[in-house]
């Protein structure tokens, strides 16, 4: 197992032992909510944010009343970041006949879980954004849809002024479904007057990229969206750099990760804004209702003396709106009671923005209007707000 992925295992299993809740022999028993998510193997780096979020979120909640006075504990099962561990997990965990499960991370196992769902009638709250679960079921997806960041990301590139654009996308299924949300925002009418100069592809398996970095240096562009990630995206970087090419370039959101983006400081670009979450950038969201949950939260992990990661934006609103709604409901709240409770929020400030699931009703809750763009300080390790919501530049 690489280095980085061992390491990211075990500081996982870290999380769930420093974490461990076990309720007083005089307390209430805790109202048990299961999470299926990726604690170790590829995946893990994500899932290990979601599961601290959890706990921590776990431990926000029962200090603020619990459930009507009860504790709430997440019991986190690790999948492997394995399609089949995951499914199998899901079903040993459906013969404690809960209303909700949340997890898991990755967007195939999301997907292979959505069927089983609405089969049962559970409610399954994914903590990824690439799902697209049926409208009106039983399965929610945490964060922004792909198109709405997509959109977000080439609204604000346009906003500064960008018109001619090289676009490199990996040839798998992150990179075409990447590849048909662009197209999607390409045909809006405020994207009348963009154009793609060159539209390049890449493996996941190469280790080069000289030729599509060739290619863009040569097609005019005056910027370059890139949708790729991990390992890829640092291949392509070196290849940029050993071209010549220091155009501004975004991303797609998988890349806002710390540990990633300090491997890669010595040759990113100079200019590289990224698509993130309203709670990166808190000095925007004051004037907004965002400003109470996205205090709360950063209350919470000072006193949990973690860092904020961008997994929290895959975590927290999730865990808060099953909260709330068991909450509202009850203990005793049945799974289409809970999904019907979520179906009909409207303008729910959380950390990753305003929910709102009948525009856009794709099981999200959050529109493009939700994303913010942030700057990498390679020398704080820190995010640098670029944008406010809907993803227009902050005027400095």
């Amino acid at each position: 197992m690489p280095y980085r992925r061992l390491s990211a295992a075990l500081a996982a299993l870290a999380v769930l032992a420093a974490f461990a809740v076990t309720p007083a022999g005089s307390a209430p028993e805790p109202y048990v909510i299961p999470a299926v998510l990726p604690v170790t193997g590829p995946a893990a780096i994500i899932g290990a944010q979601v599961a601290t979020a959890l706990h921590i979120f776990e431990n926000y909640a029962n200090t603020h009343g619990g459930l009507r006075g009860q504790p709430i504990h997440f019991d986190i099962k690790d999948d492997g970041s394995n399609v089949s561990t995951s499914v199998q997990l899901f079903n040993g965990v459906l013969a404690q006949h809960p209303a909700v499960v949340l997890g898991p991370t990755p967007t195939q196992t999301c997907n292979a879980l959505a069927p089983l769902a609405e089969k049962v009638q559970v409610v399954v709250y994914c903590s990824s954004p690439g799902a697209l679960p049926p409208k009106g079921g039983y399965v929610f997806c945490s964060a922004p849809a792909l198109p709405e960041f997509d959109r977000g990301i080439i609204r604000y590139m346009r906003l500064k002024g960008y018109r001619k654009f090289a676009i490199i996308s990996s040839n798998d299924g992150s990179g075409q479904a990447n590849d048909a949300a662009t197209r999607e925002v390409l045909a809006l009418p405020e994207s009348s007057d963009l154009k793609v100069v060159t539209w390049e592809h890449i493996n996941n398996s190469d280790i080069d990229a000289t030729a599509q970095a060739t290619h863009i240096k040569n097609s005019g562009a005056d910027a370059i969206i890139a949708w790729v990630a991990g390992p890829t995206f640092g291949t392509f970087l070196r290849s940029l750099r050993d071209a010549g090419v220091d155009l501004p370039l975004t991303p797609n959101g998988a890349n806002v990760d710390p540990v990633e983006l300090a491997q890669f400081n010595d040759f990113l670009p100079k200019e590289m804004p990224l698509a993130a979450f309203p709670f990166m950038a808190p000095t925007e969201v004051q004037r907004t209702p965002l400003r109470g949950p996205v205090s709360d939260l950063i209350a919470a992990y000072r006193a949990a003396g973690q860092p904020l990661t961008p997994g929290v934006g895959y975590a927290w609103d999730m865990a808060w709106i099953v909260f709330s709604g068991l909450r509202k409901i009850g203990p005793n709240a049945t799974a289409t009671q809970l999904r019907d409770y979520i179906l009909g929020l409207r303008d729910f400030a959380g950390v990753d923005g305003i929910y709102n699931f009948a525009d856009p009703s794709d099981q999200h809750g959050l529109s493009d209007r939700n994303v913010v763009m942030v700057g990498w300080d390679g020398k704080t390790k820190g995010w640098i707000p670029l944008s406010g919501l809907g993803s227009v530049p902050v005027k400095r």
